[in-house]
């Protein structure tokens, strides 16, 4: 077995490159008052001809960023996708409300706007948050557009609010909404969370990321750039060496410390969601590299940007993402219809340097000296340079990881995240020089690269706390646009929201005994399973013990489903039902042998 690790542990040393050094420390624009008929907006949106505004203006607003109980929506399209979400309040509220946003998967896009209705009123929001007062229990239908074309899917939703003392309790019932979530890296190493940890959850909603941290190198430089004023503290709110923020400092930072730290949430989540990272590791990353100011240092070699990434960090990510190769090459070379390995050293460096440039947020003529659009877009680089980390740990590893666990392979990723990929190479040689399992407490040991086991420690500390230091702000925290209410015209039927709380199992065996029934030991782990429904949303599950349970809370009934098992042509349709669980079995037949030999 080490015979065969330590094999591919020199092939990927060969394609590394021999002497690589160690990697240290890797890693809503607000519309225009709205005008006229027909539906057109002096952003440029024009919305469907059926509606009118009023000209209304809007008060102008500063989103908070606070958690809020609710849930997206999303679209793809050739420009990027447009998202929406609807909100409800936590806890008791003097008035009740929701709250709708939207976004793009772009970060500089340009105007969003959301319009819909609110039983059978009409309604637009041109800003973000928006916030929509509500007299009873009601039900909603909404989309959001954008000036470029982009559209989200349709929300539905059902919004109860509840009288109590002291106040109102308002709460969403219901959407026809649900994001499916595969974890990428699981999925690469074949190996599942079975210790059902929460720091690998997959949140529904951006909100549900925010928190409220007291980070001083973030207080610091808010006071530094002049994003809080301190002047009447004294000493301006910094202690001597201008690198910590006193207390009266620390005080007026506060309010902005957390708007700031929650503002890349959006951007988390999706990135999350498109390269299969769960989303507290990636906050959890970007927290501990940069604590969410998007600036440059320079420690073991210049890092730039939210996850601190340098050249080399880069390398892994050019090597293993051809896409993000052509991003960055095309911005200097006009053909790269080549592989980045069969550049020569000196043109490797400049397309490095071109992908290390996208990370780069410094901005002299922007506001506080940072491009916060370049640093939010950045999100899904990190994301895949992430990615790319969890790749390499397999390759390393020789497909043979039974002796790490799930945890185990995370501390792997993040410690070749953070020491780089030759500093990791050399521990799992080192551990099996001494004939050792290759686990975290053997491994930990034998990293050579500064910090490397105290980085990896504390970033599982700071994850595994990541739920304490959750956002629930109170009513008074809440500044949000509100919505222009559109003249009453047709009636508009009140929407029902149906959603599915039904289970799909899907049971895989190799039938060896020929009796037409599963039984112990004829269990096919590993095995791909994909779920498919007619509105094109797919989820992919591994079995364990032969058995793959696919959870269909959120999915609306009545869709067509298929249960496939990629590439051996097995599968079942269905449709998906209210409730219940609906069984799937695969069965796979012992080949028939010859009863004479040839």
């Amino acid at each position: 077995m080490h015979k065969k690790r330590r094999q591919s542990l020199f092939a990927l040393g060969l394609l590394l490159g021999i002497g690589i050094p160690g990697l240290i420390g890797i890693l809503v624009v607000q519309a225009s008052t709205i005008t006229g008929l027909p539906f057109t907006l002096q952003s440029g949106i024009t919305l469907p001809a059926t509606s009118t505004l009023t000209s209304v203006p809007l008060p102008s607003s500063t989103s908070t960023g606070f958690p809020l109980i609710g849930s997206p929506t999303l679209s793809g399209g050739a420009s990027g996708r447009l998202y929406a979400f609807i909100q409800a309040p936590d806890g008791l509220v003097q008035q009740p409300y929701v709250l709708l946003t939207a976004f793009g998967s772009v970060a500089r896009a340009n105007s969003v706007v959301i319009n819909g209705y609110v039983n059978s009123e009409e309604f637009v929001c041109t800003d973000f948050p928006c916030q929509l007062f509500l007299k009873s229990s009601s039900r909603f239908l909404f989309r959001a557009y954008s000036n470029t074309g982009q559209t989200s899917d349709e929300v539905i939703a059902s919004v109860s609010v509840v009288q109590a003392q002291g106040g109102y309790l308002v709460s969403i019932d219901s959407v026809n909404q649900f994001t499916s979530f595969t974890d990428s890296c699981s999925a690469m190493w074949g190996v599942g969370d079975q210790e059902s940890a929460k720091w690998d959850d997959f949140v529904q909603f951006p909100f549900q990321l925010n928190t409220k941290k007291t980070l001083h190198t973030l207080a610091t430089q808010l006071i530094l750039n002049g994003v809080v004023d301190t002047s009447d503290c004294p000493y301006g709110g910094l202690g001597a060496g201008l690198n910590w923020p006193t207390a009266c400092g620390l005080e007026k930072a506060s309010g902005m410390m957390i708007q700031w730290q929650n503002q890349y949430d959006d951007r988390i989540w999706l990135a999350s969601k498109d390269q299969g990272i769960p989303p507290k590791i990636l906050k959890t990353l970007l927290g501990l590299e940069s604590q969410f100011w998007p600036g440059n240092s320079r420690f073991y070699l210049d890092e730039y940007g939210l996850g601190q990434v340098n050249q080399l960090g880069m390398d892994v990510l050019l090597r293993s993402d051809f896409q993000f190769y052509q991003q960055a090459c095309t911005s200097i070379y006009p053909d790269c219809s080549r592989s980045y390995l069969s550049w020569e050293p000196s043109q490797q460096r400049l397309i490095r340097g071109a992908a290390v440039n996208l990370m780069n947020a410094k901005c002299p003529e922007c506001a506080y000296g940072v491009d916060l659009d370049k640093a939010k877009q950045s999100v899904d680089i990190v994301s895949k340079l992430l990615k790319a980390n969890c790749q390499q740990v397999d390759t390393i590893l020789g497909g043979e990881i039974s002796d790490a666990k799930y945890e185990d392979l995370w501390r792997f990723t993040l410690a070749s995240y953070h020491g780089g990929i030759s500093c990791f190479r050399d521990a799992v040689v080192a551990v099996l020089d001494k004939g050792l399992p290759v686990t975290w407490q053997n491994l930990e040991k034998e990293l050579t690269c500064p910090s490397g086991m105290d980085y990896v420690n504390g970033f599982m500390d700071d994850l595994n706390s990541f739920d304490f230091y959750l956002y629930e702000p109170s009513d008074a925290l809440v500044i949000a646009a509100m919505p222009t209410i559109v003249p009453t015209r047709t009636p508009v039927p009140t929407p029902t929201v149906f959603i599915s709380s039904a289970r799909i199992i899907v049971q895989v065996y190799l039938d060896r005994n020929r009796n037409g029934v599963p039984d112990a030991g004829e269990e096919i782990d590993a095995m791909t399973v994909d779920v498919n429904t007619s509105d094109n949303k797919r989820i992919t599950q591994r079995t364990q013990n032969g058995i793959a349970i696919f959870d269909m809370s959120g999915y609306t009934p009545g869709v067509r489903v298929d249960v496939s098992l990629p590439g051996l042509y097995r599968n079942e349709s269905f449709t998906l039902p209210e409730q219940g669980d609906i069984s799937v079995v695969f069965k796979f037949d012992m080949p028939a042998l010859p009863t004479n030999l040839p």
